[in-house]
């Protein structure tokens, strides 16, 4: 009888122990589910305000919310009074047409009295009214025949002119068509079907799409040593900013290089993102000065130890507006967002006041609470170290990105407030950022590249027109010296300094 029971006991006991270590694993299994729903909706709720998504994969909703978010801001900021619309503001300085030196000019004189209907051929001119009209002539192409003359001398020698550098055949295109299919391929992003649709309709030039897909190959060539030049000018500027973007080239994923100043734009094409591509393009080997970046590992590289560094304070903002949507972390989110935000103003205004750096008087209060946010944020966190699995050890996700951001605003600081020791620095990397944002929109317009070669040709192109532009060329102007004798223009040196 003892026994039996013993054994009951000894059975039962095997089952609650089964049962409870079946409790355990589902309770583990609960919080890893718990934590990758939570991570789900963490990336649902992204948009171009608190990631890098574009603002064109944003939904409806979310563009409604930050429009009256914007609205209720303004409001908030006059204290009262209605909130700013789009387009001119009362009092401000408009524009409008300006009259020109006309081409001609045509009269409208009345035929007939409106009173008796008497003619009005002869009658005298008692006043006059001008309206003018600018209007685009309708295309005509001009079409020129250059001769060559033979002529003998007296003593017998025959001597032949020589053709102009444009004649290259006995039909061809002049330097203007040239450069107008290119800047439409490489400036407008118009695909070449509807590219060589356009000459025809706005010049009257039929222009086949294989001629139209060597104009840009074709303008790289005569760039000639134009991307040396431009390297080392970039390597020259005391910063740099530096980012890259993935492009379809094929069906194969490659990226784009920047290496951009207030002044100058390099790009580049190479199949790799990281510190081996940037290497191998060169620009950045060796250089000495500041870099500013989005914080991408790769700029940590022993080999681009002798620049200094800077990260993009956007960038900063955007992962903290993303963290300060969990309770937990609003608060010190929100504090490092004010912080930064008031070191980028105290930049801008010792560089105002003629100062290379903040004064310590104002930079190290800044310092000191930029220090003690970091371990207040570290302090609200479940441990010292997150687990190496995600979704594991009691960490959330909120808490796990608050850790990752924390340690590297921690172990980066110099590069998080650079632009305190140095106030040329800007606050941001848009202008690296914004000097290959055309890639996107050729490839929504136009399509991925065909071929590598057509892709680095487009890229040179685009380092040419929009160092020209930064410097104050017209696109126009400068793709026609392509085709004529004057050649590339160059580059001058001009100061980089925070826009």
């Amino acid at each position: 009888m003892v026994a039996g029971l013993e054994a009951d006991n000894g059975r039962l006991q095997a089952i609650i122990e089964a049962q409870a270590e079946k409790l355990l694993v589902q309770e583990g299994l609960i919080e890893e589910l718990r934590s990758r729903l939570e991570e789900l909706q963490s990336n649902a709720s992204k948009d171009s305000a608190t990631s890098s998504l574009p603002p064109s994969r944003d939904r409806t909703d979310r563009r409604a919310r930050r429009a009256a978010e914007a609205k209720q801001r303004r409001e908030e900021r006059r204290a009262g009074m209605p909130a700013r619309k789009p387009g001119k503001q009362p009092g401000a300085a408009g524009s409008t047409l300006q009259r020109r030196v006309p081409d001609r000019t045509e009269e409208h004189p009345p035929q007939t009295c409106s009173g008796c209907g008497a003619s009005l051929e002869d009658a005298p001119v008692v006043g006059t009214a001008t309206r003018q009209v600018i209007e685009i002539p309708e295309p005509r192409p001009e079409v020129i025949d250059h001769i060559v003359v033979r002529k003998r001398c007296a003593c017998g020698c025959e001597t032949c002119g020589e053709f102009p550098p444009e004649a290259t055949g006995p039909v061809c295109y002049g330097p203007r068509a040239r450069a107008t299919g290119a800047y439409l391929l490489g400036r407008q992003h118009v695909a070449l079907e509807r590219c060589a649709e356009a000459m025809v309709d706005l010049f009257a030039i039929p222009m086949g799409e294989g001629t139209l897909a060597g104009l840009l190959p074709q303008a790289a060539c005569r760039l000639g040593g134009f991307m040396d030049i431009l390297a080392d000018l970039v390597r020259a500027s005391p910063f740099v900013h530096a980012d890259e973007t993935s492009v379809r080239v094929g069906i194969e994923l490659d990226w784009v290089h920047t290496a951009s100043t207030p002044s100058l734009t390099h790009l580049c094409l190479h199949n790799g993102r990281g510190i081996d591509a940037i290497a191998d393009i060169g620009v950045l080997t060796n250089y000495t000065g500041t870099i500013i970046h989005d914080g991408l590992a790769t700029y940590d590289s022993d080999r681009l130890a002798q620049a200094t560094h800077a990260q993009c304070g956007a960038h900063l903002i955007r992962s903290l507006k993303d963290l300060a949507k969990t309770a937990s972390q609003d608060p010190w989110a929100h504090a490092m967002i004010g912080l930064l935000v008031e070191a980028r103003d105290v930049s801008v205004e010792s560089a105002a006041a003629g100062l290379g750096a903040v004064p310590d008087r104002v930079a190290t209060p800044i310092r000191d609470r930029y220090r003690q946010i970091i371990e207040q944020a570290l302090i609200r966190l479940p441990g010292d170290v997150p687990p190496a699995l995600k979704h594991t050890g009691g960490w959330t996700n909120a808490e796990r990105e608050a850790w990752n951001l924390a340690t590297r605003l921690r172990c980066r600081e110099d590069q998080v407030l650079r632009l305190l020791e140095d106030t040329r620095i800007p606050f941001t990397n848009n202008t690296g950022e914004r000097s290959f944002r055309f890639t996107k929109l050729h490839d929504k317009i136009s399509g991925n590249f065909r071929n590598r070669g057509h892709a680095e040709a487009f890229l040179t192109v685009r380092s040419y027109l929009g160092t020209g532009a930064k410097q104050g060329m017209k696109a126009m102007d400068l793709l026609i010296r392509l085709w004529t004798p004057e050649g590339a223009w160059l580059p001058s040196v001009v100061a980089s300094h925070p826009t």
